[in-house]
């Protein structure tokens, strides 16, 4: 396998992709998809490269590997690249400028951490047909490379058309607790981008225009122990309480669009012959509005006075791990309109707006006022197991369609 030093840049060079800039969108999407079914060979060995870095988000030197390689590839096209340290884990921007400072400013947003442990990087990273398997492919190393693959096109086409393009990826999305949180916000605040989040989907046209917000709750019950065979009478059992609170709490599935609730881990008692005085559950929740959330919680806190047993204290507490929902804006679903016609008329194939359940960084550049749409990475199935791949077909359109969405959204705006 070649080394990033070893390539030839005479790929940038090829005058078949010159641009028509009388309809720049057309040109682009038409011949970034010549281009990139050229390139698969070369965008497949740069995958196979970055797949064989374990980075699990709590293995700093695969992380900052990750970082490393992202940054080289980026340099291919002049991409001017900061390493962002952190202790635990180092995050990536990349920055180009253009040449138009009242054109808007383009931010592709995306994560090198993986769930997969140290050593399933040289196990489960194979090619089968039209099938890369490996884990962190689809979620989302294949995302990155091809939002890096739509920098590289519209830089072989020498569009300018724009005020700056940023690539964010960040080593912690996959944890609750996320140290770059405030660098990913930082940068929104900051640049006012519009958000391009380079998350996986499920078909050419897929993409994500909502996703719901996410929040864990702890509650936790607090009896009164007693032996369970000559005075349990004397006990007030924890966990039953926590059970039927259980019951209760599942009454909020549904309650409002949207919502859904998932009773957790859980945890109580000591031994079978003594009556409970401790228990405790986490709770995840994900809403549509965030006033679905504090609601909920209200109604919730009301819900726990009807015990069953009595003299059990029950103490209800929010985790500071949540996430506002991203939501569907004027400007963003502007974005999707565009994306509709480039996938309908260029590429003709079928639009498929998703709201998603899980949350990603792109509810936190919505929540600054962002517009944001997600779900613009690779195809594949199995994110976060042992069978995670990508389908390589679909790259090329993919990459297409986010250079041309590049191209909509700084040209109409500027």
């Amino acid at each position: 396998m070649l080394q990033p030093e070893e390539r030839s840049e005479s790929f940038f060079l090829d005058t078949r992709y010159a641009i028509d800039t009388s309809n720049p969108i057309q040109t682009v999407v038409t011949n970034g998809l010549a281009y990139m079914q050229e390139a698969i060979p070369r965008f497949t060995e740069d995958l196979h490269r970055l797949t064989l870095i374990d980075s699990p988000s709590e293995h700093k030197e695969g992380l900052d590997t990750m970082a490393d390689q992202l940054a080289v590839l980026l340099q291919r096209f002049e991409m001017q690249t900061t390493i962002v340290e952190h202790a635990r884990g180092n995050a990536l921007i990349g920055t180009l400028v253009g040449d138009n400072p009242h054109a808007p400013t383009c931010l592709l947003l995306g994560h090198h951490d993986t769930v997969h442990p140290v050593g399933s990087a040289q196990t489960r990273t194979q090619l089968d047909e039209d099938k890369f398997y490996g884990p962190g492919t689809v979620d989302m190393k294949a995302g990155l490379l091809q939002g890096i693959y739509a920098l590289e096109i519209l830089k072989q086409h020498d569009y300018r058309n724009f005020k700056k393009l940023i690539f964010l990826s960040v080593p912690d999305e996959e944890i609750s607790n996320r140290y770059q949180a405030s660098l990913v916000r930082q940068i929104a605040r900051d640049e006012k981008p519009y958000v391009l989040g380079l998350e996986g989907a499920s078909a050419i046209g897929t993409v994500v225009t909502r996703r719901k917000g996410c929040a864990h709750y702890r509650l936790t019950a607090e009896g009164r122990a007693a032996h369970a065979g000559s005075s349990p009478e004397k006990g007030r059992n924890a966990v039953l309480e926590l059970a039927h609170q259980i019951v209760q709490a599942q009454s909020f599935m549904g309650w409002r669009p949207g919502f859904t609730i998932n009773a957790g881990p859980i945890q109580g008692g000591s031994r079978a012959n003594i009556v409970s005085d401790f228990a405790q559950i986490m709770f995840d929740i994900r809403f549509l509005h965030l006033e679905d959330r504090f609601d909920a919680e209200a109604r919730w806190r009301e819900l726990l006075r009807n015990q069953l047993v009595p003299d059990v204290q029950l103490t209800l507490t929010s985790e500071p791990d949540s996430m506002v929902p991203m939501a569907a804006t004027e400007a963003s679903l502007g974005m999707a309109e565009k994306i509709q016609f480039i996938t309908e008329n260029i590429l003709h194939t079928r639009f498929a707006p998703e709201t998603r359940g899980g949350a990603s960084d792109c509810c936190k550049t919505a929540d600054e006022g962002c517009p944001s749409i997600d779900g613009l990475g690779a195809i594949g199935s199995g994110a976060h197991t042992a069978t995670e791949y990508v389908k390589l077909p679909p790259i090329p359109k993919r990459v297409a369609l986010l250079a041309g969405l590049i191209v909509a959204i700084t040209s109409e705006n500027s």
